[in-house]
C-alpha cells in the first residue's frame, strides 16, 4: 500500500448530492478599495545639500577613513555590535565628533 492510498483512505467521502457549482456561482461582494488621505509627516532627517561624503569636510573624511581602515584590520573591533579596542574606540569617538558640514 502506498502512502497516497493510505491518505486517501482516511479522507471523508464526497457527498453525491452536494452541488459545489452553486456555491461558487454566487457572486460574492468584492472588497472595495478606499482612497485614504495622505498623512503629512515631518521629515525625519533634515539634511542640507552637503550631507554626503563627496562634499563633506576633509576632516570628516580623514576621521572616517582612519576609523574604517582600523576596524577592517583589527580583530578586536566589531562595529555592528559596537565592540572596539581602545584605539578603535578613540577613532570612533573622533569620527562621531567631527562635523560633516562646515559651520555656517
Amino acid at each position: 500500500m502506498s502512502l497516497l492510498s493510505f491518505l486517501l483512505d482516511h479522507m471523508p467521502p464526497a457527498i453525491a448530492g452536494a452541488d459545489s457549482a452553486k456555491v461558487w456561482s454566487r457572486p460574492q461582494p468584492r472588497p472595495h478599495l478606499v482612497l485614504a488621505n495622505r498623512i503629512e509627516r515631518p521629515a525625519q532627517f533634515v539634511t542640507g545639500p552637503h550631507a554626503n561624503a563627496a562634499t563633506a569636510t576633509p576632516e570628516w573624511r580623514q576621521a572616517r577613513d582612519q576609523y574604517l581602515n582600523h576596524i577592517m584590520v583589527c580583530r578586536s573591533c566589531y562595529a555592528p555590535t559596537g565592540r572596539h579596542c581602545s584605539a578603535g574606540a578613540d577613532l570612533r569617538a573622533a569620527y562621531d565628533s567631527t562635523p560633516m558640514e562646515k559651520a555656517q
